[in-house]
């Protein structure tokens, strides 16, 4: 792969007390380089010629984090470490890793982490924000990769020359999947490319909301003609909020339930922290949740079909969080107009690119407006300003209860969900001029603009739990048609907890098309269908049997398996990692030459009768 006209070259490091390893593979040419210091080899010169070759970028897995620091040491102190033996330079790398891995002070190795002078990418830095980040691993199951392998032994004991092989296996393993891992990202890579030759930034190695942020401050000082040291610190912090001074004044209700909920709301004086406030109440056929961190019904499992002369539509609010900063002027308080100015002209520039066809600077601006309200929650972030993120929050709750009220009261809709920026409803056919007359009514009030889908029917387990059905379900279906949330979600994403795709398969197809779930289940021949795996925290060893085994694990529910069972390492305690099977682990897949005949299907069958039977229940009607 070339990326900013550069070979990509993957890479990863493995260090031990009396072993560094670097192995390199070139994308290109598919030629694999093995860099070795132990006391059988040390040809760290073949490193050096590879990293001080301009030609090519430098790709891993939390690279910029830990192997870049320790190519960078190397780099920087080239002629001592030519002058040492190969086990002082082992010990040198060794106690940079233990520094790192400590991270106790990050003074004693920063000068490493920026000294590089070579092109590099991190794909863990790019596809996760710092909370969300994954380990190698979790993605080799994710993305369902042929030999999930977690070395079994300990990175503070040496290796025994005999053991080093397999270490040399363990890290090419790594570097092949990480070069897997880059294809896969190959979109989110030229659509970063795209965005550096647009707006001059060096963003590669970044996520989504990093991306933003670094669009809207340079966008900001351009419009400003201010420096980042003139903004850097600015902050308006809140530690309570009267409701009163942020919920706006066109807010107002017709039925006593809502007034009672709002003339209260004016007397609280709450923590702009996500678990600040929380309420229940019943509005009509809905038990709601209103608080800080947002506005949900909170539901039971029910099926919705609508009659021959009804519609279920699916109204969303169009970008809820940019439209009520713009259109309301709740942007932070200490950057005055000016930041509203430069957010206004983002969104415009936006539509423009979007109008155009230029997918680049559409997708770049929709992650800048996306980013504000995230970084406006952070102390650490120049946009920190959590009364305003109150304002955003609350009163876009506190509209779409208006729209809901407004929509019962006058078109006699039944509304099954409410989540913060949008309902589900039913309604009559011959109320839908009514139903759009009052939107647009709405609309003009709110300032914010309303979005349509229909559907032919929703299987709604919980409120972010369903699925919506236009025209059908099949293997092949049109997205547009099929709107899947939660437990009903029948695809992989990379990095994200996963439970077995047959689950989520059959529960659709018997739900949407009527195909009995055995069907489903028993003429599946994939094996990644019945597939999961499980993180087991390092305060924990895990066993197989009498085996100890790795912490993270692939495998399937089966009939002859021996349970997978955790137990703390300071105590007795432990625990089945599945309380109700046992498991056979298939961390390689290259193993399974034919389809297993052991898979535990009264497993499968049992969890997704959980969800299926939950649906006998009788189906709420308009009148």
């Amino acid at each position: 792969m070339i990326i900013k006209g550069k070979i990509a070259v993957v890479y990863d490091i493995e260090v031990f007390p009396n072993l560094f390893t670097c192995t390199l593979k070139n994308t290109e040419t598919k030629q694999v380089c093995v860099v070795e210091l132990s006391e059988r080899k040390d040809n760290i010169n073949i490193l050096y010629d590879i990293f001080e070759n301009d030609k090519y970028i430098f790709v891993g897995y939390n690279n910029i984090h830990y192997d870049n620091v320790l190519i960078n040491m190397l780099l920087k102190h080239k002629k001592t470490v030519k002058s040492l033996y190969t086990q002082r330079i082992i010990d040198a790398l060794f106690n940079l890793t233990c520094i790192i891995i400590s991270g106790d002070d990050i003074d004693k190795w920063k000068e490493y982490k920026y000294f590089g002078k070579y092109a590099t990418l991190d794909l863990l830095t790019m596809l996760f924000s710092s909370k969300l980040r994954v380990s190698l691993k979790e993605i080799q199951v994710t993305m369902k990769y042929p030999n999930v392998e977690e070395y079994s032994g300990r990175f503070d004991v040496p290796v025994m020359k005999h053991e080093i092989d397999d270490v040399l296996k363990y890290n090419l393993n790594d570097v092949e999947s990480t070069e897997t891992l880059l294809y896969k990202c190959e979109k989110d890579i030229r659509l970063r490319e795209g965005i550096e030759e647009e707006y001059k930034v060096n963003i590669l190695s970044s996520d989504g909301v990093s991306i933003g942020k670094e669009i809207l401050k340079t966008k900001y000082l351009q419009d400003t003609n201010k420096n980042w040291l003139d903004i850097k610190d600015l902050r308006t912090p809140c530690e309570r909020v009267p409701l009163n001074d942020v919920i706006l004044p066109i807010v107002e209700y017709k039925s006593d339930i809502l007034k009672d909920l709002l003339k209260r709301m004016k007397q609280m004086t709450v923590s702009p922290g996500i678990k600040g406030w929380n309420e229940q109440f019943m509005f009509h056929n809905s038990l709601i949740s209103i608080g800080v961190g947002g506005l949900h019904s909170v539901n039971t499992p029910q099926t919705f079909i609508p009659e021959n002369d009804e519609v279920i539509l699916d109204v969303d609010f169009a970008s809820l969080y940019p439209s009520l900063l713009i259109s309301w002027g709740f942007q932070p308080q200490h950057l005055g107009k000016e930041f509203l100015n430069t957010y206004s002209n983002i969104r415009t520039e936006r539509l423009e690119a979007k109008h155009n066809g230029n997918k680049v600077k559409n997708e770049t601006l929709k992650l800048t407006l996306n980013s504000v309200t995230g970084l406006m929650q952070n102390e650490y972030s120049w946009l920190y300003s959590p009364k305003d993120v109150m304002r955003i929050r609350m009163n876009g709750q506190l509209l779409l209860l208006m729209l809901a009220e407004n929509l019962i009261d006058s078109c006699n809709c039944l509304i099954f969900n409410y989540n913060t920026d949008g309902l589900y409803l039913i309604c009559k056919k011959n109320k839908l001029d009514l139903f759009h007359l009052k939107v647009k009514e709405f609309e003009q009030l709110s300032k914010l603009q309303l979005e349509e889908d229909r559907y032919e029917k929703v299987y709604q387990f919980a409120v972010n739990d369903y699925v919506a059905v236009g025209k059908g379900y099949s293997e092949t279906h049109d997205e547009n048609l099929l709107k899947k949330k939660g437990l009903f979600i029948d695809k992989v994403s990379l990095g994200k907890g996963m439970q077995p795709m047959i689950i989520p398969k059959a529960i659709n197809k018997f739900l949407v098309d009527g195909i009995p779930i055995t069907d489903t289940v028993y003429n599946s021949k994939n094996i990644n269908d019945f597939i999961t795996y499980q993180k087991v925290g390092k305060q924990f060893d895990v066993y197989y049997g009498n085996d100890k085994v790795t912490h993270i694990n692939r495998f399937y529910m089966s009939t002859n398996g021996n349970y997978l069972i955790k137990k703390y390492k300071q105590s007795d305690k432990c625990g089945k990692i599945v309380a109700t099977s046992g498991v056979t682990i298939v961390n390689d897949l290259t193993k399974i030459t034919e389809f297993p005949k052991n898979i535990n299907y009264s497993y499968y069958l049992k969890e997704i009768s959980k969800v299926v039977d939950a649906f006998n229940v009788k189906q709420l009607t308009l009148f």
